[in-house]
């Protein structure tokens, strides 16, 4: 079994692994560090990762009790503020009611352990938990690729699991009183919702059991590369794995209605090894 007991599953390692099991192998079992870039130009990826943290971050000290004309004046980039203005009254509404910011939860599971980071998670008025995720894509959001992703099995599920310890007077909801929403600051208007269900709920503890089951199960060498190798080209292990040495151009899929295979797989929103 390669995997320690302390090993710690994630929205981001588990998504590497459906993506690409040799890809987790690397990146969180033998730690193979390459000196590759995942897409070009350089800058401009760059620039979309700095982007994300940087409103992450914005956000989460807003939501802390910064007031926001102090934040507003510590910002210069245009598009940063405007997004930032588009948030506070998207999360107006939310504001009157408990919640937490940049809330990190760990919960056993089938012998590991689960880790989870809500960027936001409120309980309302209407008596649910809403959880809230900021996604600081510049591509108009494709809504199956989000409500397909291990991230929409992964949260709900979590926050259902210890929602009396987030909210005491939230123990008695029924899963139907969970939901989860997107929301893009670039694209405001195509917020994406996910209603949560008892059904729900046991499809993905089912799922997530197996998952795990079968990774912690497998021996060196038997992660196998993904047979998409659409996916290699915005892989930091492409020439590794002898997938070609030229990274994905990141205008190259705009238009390509896509099926998870490309620049849909990189995070420019890296809140978890963000430090606040």
């Amino acid at each position: 079994m390669p995997l320690s007991k302390d090993f710690v599953f994630s929205a981001n390692n588990l998504q590497d692994y459906l993506d690409c099991p040799r890809r987790f192998e690397l990146k969180y079992i033998l730690k193979q560090s390459w000196p590759a870039i995942t897409s070009q130009p350089v800058q401009e990826m760059e620039y979309k990762i700095h982007m994300g943290n940087r409103f992450h971050k914005i956000v989460h000290q807003f939501l802390s009790g910064i007031p926001a004309i102090v934040l507003e004046n510590s910002l210069e980039d245009p598009e940063l503020i405007n997004w930032f203005t588009k948030f506070q009254i998207f999360i107006k509404t939310y504001l009157d009611f408990p919640y937490f910011s940049e809330h990190t939860i760990t919960m056993p599971f089938e012998g590991m352990r689960l880790i989870a980071v809500f960027d936001f998670i409120t309980f309302n008025g209407d008596k649910q938990i809403i959880i809230g995720d900021w996604k600081t894509t510049t591509r108009v959001p494709k809504p199956y690729l989000y409500l397909q992703s291990i991230q929409s099995l992964l949260y709900p599920f979590m926050a259902n699991e210890v929602r009396g310890y987030i909210f005491p007077q939230a123990d008695i909801l029924l899963q139907e009183d969970l939901s989860m929403v997107y929301w893009f600051p670039a694209f405001p208007e195509k917020t994406i919702a996910l209603e949560y269900s008892k059904a729900k709920y046991s499809k993905s503890q089912k799922v997530l059991s197996s998952l795990i089951s079968e990774i912690a199960e497998k021996e060196h060498g038997t992660f196998k590369k993904t047979i998409n190798d659409k996916r290699c080209a915005f892989c930091q292990y492409r020439s590794l794995c002898e997938r070609g040495i030229q990274a994905g151009i990141l205008e190259d899929t705009e238009d390509d209605p896509g099926d998870n295979s490309g620049i849909e797989n990189i995070d420019f929103d890296q809140v978890e090894e963000i430090a606040f």
